[in-house]
């Protein structure tokens, strides 16, 4: 292979000086980012040239306990977790308007606190062996930096899932609100293959966006103007907003939304969206949901115009305009209830619809 000894020289010390400056990247990472809120973009910066991964997204396996008090060690990464040849589920969460892309970068425990916040009922149900879910499929989890665009986080979510599965294999994706636009970014033609993934469910996303994240809605009240500016004032949050593009859209006034225009155009032309189940949350009134927000949310958009939602999310926004394979509308389900999150893990609309999810997942050719 060498024709001489100077050449396996210069090729040893080739490979000792990637490997050194690998390592000080990862010792630089740690002392300078992981603990210093100012750096966030630093590192974000090595894990988009693909010098580091994203400190602030990860996929975990999830290993099913005896406690419904999850413990954060039920969390494995993916690097450690078993691989099988059992179907896998992959939990994707939604937005968190709280956060913000010059948070300090997202340690493990907070991550796992993201997922345990939309799907802690889910896992729950998993767990206890619900439908026999856990006998059928293995059950992976994955979080991401929400304040971040749905394009840089549907694109990494790519790269995550193509490095830890295979053609093979077969994955089945539950996305609940900004969790599937960021799925639909990763399954794009645009962005790249992943054949393995049969299914995505969707639960409550915004896939023509929401009126709460759109300047014009917002404006109509003072108190939910006040608040929006607060909850969209990231890129993650702007690109939620409403579009009158799309099948059936009700039209909303100057409502514009070019991502997800684009978004929606790449898979009507791809025909991608035969990969998805809609599912949409529909209060009968503005009283049956779970929380005061959501009632009020339903109060805006009935008065919008909006008549069938979630409390946040237009049930045909949630539904693609009916050009998913199946659209299926759940009642009296706010918003946090369509991720199976209700006050009580026993509460027969989180159960039926943590039920319904894993038939459709389970007959599905």
């Amino acid at each position: 292979m060498f024709r001489n000894k100077r050449t396996m020289r210069i090729f040893l010390f080739f490979i000792f000086s990637i490997i050194t400056f690998q390592s000080c990247l990862y010792d630089f990472y740690r002392k300078e980012f992981v603990s210093e809120k100012d750096k966030n973009e630093e590192a974000l910066l090595l894990a988009f040239l693909g010098l580091l991964p994203n400190p602030n997204q990860k996929l975990f396996g999830f290993i099913p306990g005896s406690s419904r008090n999850l413990a954060n060690s039920q969390f494995v990464s993916i690097d450690w977790f078993p691989k099988t040849n059992t179907k896998k589920i992959i939990f994707v969460h939604g937005w968190n308007p709280a956060e913000r892309d010059s948070d300090p970068i997202t340690n493990d425990e907070k991550k796992i606190q993201n997922i345990k916040n939309t799907f802690s009922n889910g896992l729950i149900h998993y767990q206890e062996g619900r439908d026999s879910a856990k006998s059928e499929f293995d059950l992976y989890v994955y979080t991401y930096r929400t304040s971040n665009s749905i394009l840089v986080n549907g694109r990494q979510f790519y790269a995550t899932l193509r490095a830890s599965f295979s053609d093979t294999d077969s994955v089945y994706i539950v996305a609940h609100s900004m969790g599937g636009l960021v799925t639909r970014v990763a399954l794009a033609k645009e962005t790249g293959d992943l054949p393995f993934v049969r299914l995505v469910v969707t639960l409550a996303s915004p896939q023509y966006g929401s009126p709460f994240a759109t300047n014009n809605f917002l404006g109509s009240n003072p108190f939910v103007n006040e608040l929006g500016n607060y909850l969209v004032n990231t890129q993650g949050g702007q690109e939620l907003a409403y579009t009158n593009q799309g099948n059936l859209q009700p039209v909303l006034s100057g409502a514009t939304n070019l991502v997800l225009d684009a978004l929606n155009d790449s898979y009507l032309k791809s025909g991608f969206n035969s990969k998805f189940i809609s599912f949409a949350g529909v209060l009968s009134s503005c009283s049956v949901g779970e929380t005061f927000y959501y009632n009020t949310g339903c109060t805006l958009l009935s008065n919008a115009g909006f008549t069938q939602s979630d409390g946040i999310v237009p049930v045909n926004s949630a539904r693609i305009g009916n050009l998913s394979s199946k659209q299926i509308n759940v009642s009296d389900c706010d918003h946090s209830m369509m991720a199976f999150q209700t006050i009580n893990v026993d509460d027969t609309k989180s159960r039926n619809l943590f039920s319904q999810v894993i038939t459709e997942i389970r007959n599905h050719p």
